[in-house]
């Protein structure tokens, strides 16, 4: 006799609370903060527009998603959107719903705004080259303050290593040691490096003692009383032009500081609109990455060696600042006899 076989789906084991909150705090950290804060941000903005029309959030279905995808078409670029569909996913998921993201219809609709909008950035990081730092550093008025070193050392830092603002915002004496030709600095964790892998980064001996970051990371750590290997935060906050505290600077206050020290020196990023092809450009955390990438461009360097030190994973990524910057040396219209 055949007997049928009644697959059944085992009923959720109760566990206690401590464990409960143990396997929250591992799914809330298996998103960066930056990520987070993106998510929540395109969750409001989402139920916002749901509300005003009575259609449900939480769970939605794919054609109340499609028709949000028309609605934001007119409002922002194909990227901005792909964020907002990754965030809706990502709800529905974590709630242990099914995702209205992926059904076929949701997926055509992203697709036809990709084609309709374009799917390349609308706007870009203006990248601060050597040249342009020369500049910023020209123009501060207050390197003998504890303010002044400080942004300094963040800046030639930063441009040295190609970092993120959360990578500088997030280094510690630790991950400094000092040699004979520079620094070795490790980044403990990264975007494209969630799992902690790390990277090791040499920073040799500037040319330039006003442009070199060994030099600048060593007035900033004298004048914080700081040694390589306490365990402080890198950079920290400064109250009153003088008092140094051991909170660690944001990596949001590390973009402000960018921004007002380029401000200081008259550089808005506008010149680098019409050559990157872009609408806009403006100064931002991601500029000093950005301007290690060009700058090194500018100098002859392959895009395999440059990767190695910005760590890219993907070359295309690495390429919107690569090209522009060696477009005509790497043009092969000068060698087809015109």
């Amino acid at each position: 006799m055949n007997r049928a076989v009644q697959l059944r789906t085992p009923r959720p084991t109760p566990v206690r609370l401590e464990d409960a909150r143990s396997i929250g705090a591992l799914l809330v950290g298996s998103r960066s903060a930056e990520t987070r804060r993106s998510y929540a941000s395109a969750m409001r903005t989402f139920t916002a527009w749901c509300q005003e029309r009575g259609y449900p959030t939480i769970p939605t279905g794919p054609e109340v998603v499609a028709s949000y995808i028309a609605h934001r078409s007119r409002q922002v670029t194909h990227s901005t959107i792909s964020r907002d569909v990754a965030a809706i996913s990502a709800a529905h998921l974590d709630e242990g719903l099914d995702d209205p993201t992926a059904h076929h219809g949701v997926r055509r609709a992203l697709r036809s705004v990709g084609r309709a909008l374009g799917t390349s950035p609308s706007r870009r990081a203006t990248p601060l080259t050597t040249a342009l730092m020369r500049q910023i550093i020209d123009a501060m008025g207050d390197l003998e303050t504890a303010t002044g070193k400080r942004d300094r050392a963040i800046l030639l830092l930063g441009l040295a290593a190609a970092q993120r603002r959360s990578e500088i915002a997030a280094l510690t004496t630790n991950d400094i040691s000092r040699q004979d030709a520079g620094l070795l600095l490790r980044i403990r964790r990264s975007k494209t490096d969630q799992t902690g892998r790390g990277d090791l980064i040499g920073i040799p001996l500037g040319t330039h003692p006003e442009t070199c970051p060994v030099l600048a990371l060593e007035a900033w750590l004298e004048a914080s009383r700081r040694k390589l290997g306490d365990g402080s935060p890198l950079f920290s906050r400064i109250y009153n032009h003088s008092r140094i505290a051991d909170t660690a600077l944001s990596g949001r206050s590390i973009a402000r500081i960018i921004r007002a020290r380029a401000a200081a020196a008259r550089i808005n990023g506008q010149d680098y609109t019409h050559i990157a092809g872009v609408a806009q450009t403006w100064v931002s955390g991601h500029s000093l990455r950005a301007g290690h990438a060009t700058s090194a461009a500018e100098e002859g360097v392959d895009p395999m060696t440059i990767s190695r030190t910005t760590r890219h994973r993907r070359l295309d990524s690495l390429a919107h600042y690569v090209r522009p910057a060696s477009a005509l040396e790497d043009s092969t219209a000068g060698k087809i006899g015109l």
